[in-house]
């Protein structure tokens, strides 16, 4: 089915592609633009990179599928020629920087309206019923329009750790791939492993140091590609769950829909990042894990090697399940569950004790209670890299904004001062921008 060297020209086009642009940035990036992703409220890297990391990986597929071309049925191809569109979008908003949250969403359902008309091709069902959703044609079309372009944001939002969105999409892929097999589908498992290939180009440039990033063209064109492979397999054959497919596509989408529902909670726009996705905390754990007082370099690359178990998991109970959508709905339930206490968790954890160390005595100032305030128990003295900090978060009265105040132990300085909606968000404030205050 492979010609070796057809794998290893996709694997090097990627390559070679990234190196081009690590090695002269400015062909598609500003300078300015690069330095104003590292204030991004979201970013966890420390210098200037390159976020054009997807050319490569789209161009080195397009020429594998190009190559097998004859082999790749119609429904297949079309759906994902479609996904250009939303690479397109995407990749304007890497170099220009002007394309909204919410216009590369509806570019993400134009790519997947677009796909629907040239294939005529819909989620019949997710295996649970007798009558295929097919014939209700509105719910099937709203469904697949739901999944891809769902899959396509939700990959986006994961992309913050060198390597984690690589690792995640080629671990999807040989999901895909594995299925395929069961079910025949030959052109799905070629598009499969030239995924693998194009995107293996790319890590070993993205991880472990981030010398280039993915971007939006490549997280949406990816998210398109791993959503069609997902919803052909589901509409060819009968056979295959839907549920069990679902799995394949869990991390994502499972984070994507929890913090749009934890903003909900906090009154928080939903299309504003933050940085308390799952794999934000997971960053803030391995200094304490560790027993250090601060974080390291490879913090970033070794969270995404800590959270492969927990991308994996889920796509391997997918494959192992493939036909079986009653075990597979119960363990997609059983997954949802264990995500959503484990990051309930972290916060609680994660939150209260990051690079905090044994606490001296409070400063009056601190405890001194004043009759209707709420002090927030993320209040208390604070060290980093040696330096000490009075941090102080607390607001008058349950319907106003929490109000923080970070103060430099002994002069009293005040260094940092904010309002935010919640006592959390104001803690995560101080986390970050005191980095910043000590550099300055």
């Amino acid at each position: 089915m492979f010609e070796p060297w057809i794998l290893l020209a996709t694997f090097l086009t990627s390559l070679a592609i990234g190196l081009l642009f690590i090695a002269w940035p400015g062909l598609l990036m500003s300078q300015e633009h690069m330095e104003r992703d590292l204030g991004a409220r979201q970013a966890t890297h420390t210098r200037p990179t390159p976020r054009v990391g997807g050319i490569g990986i789209i161009v080195a597929l397009v020429f594998g599928c190009f190559y097998y071309a004859d082999q790749l049925r119609d429904d297949l191809l079309l759906s994902l020629a479609a996904g250009l569109i939303v690479f397109f979008v995407g990749l304007r908003e890497d170099i220009h920087r002007n394309v909204s949250p919410r216009a590369r969403l509806l570019a993400a359902f134009a790519a997947a309206g677009l796909a629907i008309v040239l294939t005529r091709t819909v989620v019949p069902d997710l295996g649970l019923v007798d009558n295929s959703l097919a014939y209700f044609v509105v719910p099937a079309i709203a469904i697949t329009l739901l999944w891809s372009a769902g899959t396509c944001h939700a990959l986006n939002l994961i992309d913050g750790l060198n390597g984690l969105s690589s690792l995640y999409s080629m671990s999807a892929a040989v999901g895909f791939f594995m299925i395929a097999s069961f079910t025949g589908d030959v052109d799905v498992q070629i598009v499969a492993g030239l995924l693998v290939a194009a995107m293996l180009g790319f890590f070993v440039l993205n991880w472990p140091f981030g010398r280039i990033f993915l971007g939006d063209a490549g997280a949406y064109g990816i998210g398109h590609v791993l959503a069609w492979l997902g919803i052909v397999l589901v509409a060819r054959n009968p056979s295959v769950a839907g549920m069990a497919v679902l799995l394949l596509l869990f991390w994502p989408v499972c984070d994507t829909l929890f913090s749009i529902f934890r903003r909900r909670m906090t009154r928080k726009a939903t299309d504003q990042p933050d940085r308390l996705h799952f794999h934000h905390l997971a960053v803030r754990a391995l200094p304490l894990l560790r027993k250090r007082s601060r974080r390291s370099q490879f913090d970033n690359p070794l969270a995404s090697l800590f959270l492969l178990p927990f991308l994996g998991l889920p796509i391997l109970t997918g494959v192992l399940l493939w036909d079986q959508p009653i075990a597979a709905s119960f363990a997609l339930a059983l997954y949802i569950s264990l995500f959503a206490l484990g990051y309930v968790v972290a916060m609680k954890y994660f939150t209260s004790y990051r690079f905090r160390q044994p606490r001296r005595l409070v400063p009056l100032s601190l405890s001194r209670k004043i009759e209707g305030r709420q002090n927030s128990p993320l209040s208390g003295t604070y060290t980093r890299d040696g330096e000490n900090f009075d941090v102080l978060i607390y607001r008058d009265s349950p319907t106003v904004y929490w109000t923080l105040q970070a103060k430099a132990a002994g002069t009293g300085a005040l260094i940092l001062y904010g309002r935010f909606r919640n006592d959390v968000i104001a803690y995560e404030h101080f986390l970050r921008d005191a980095e910043s205050v000590q550099a300055a």
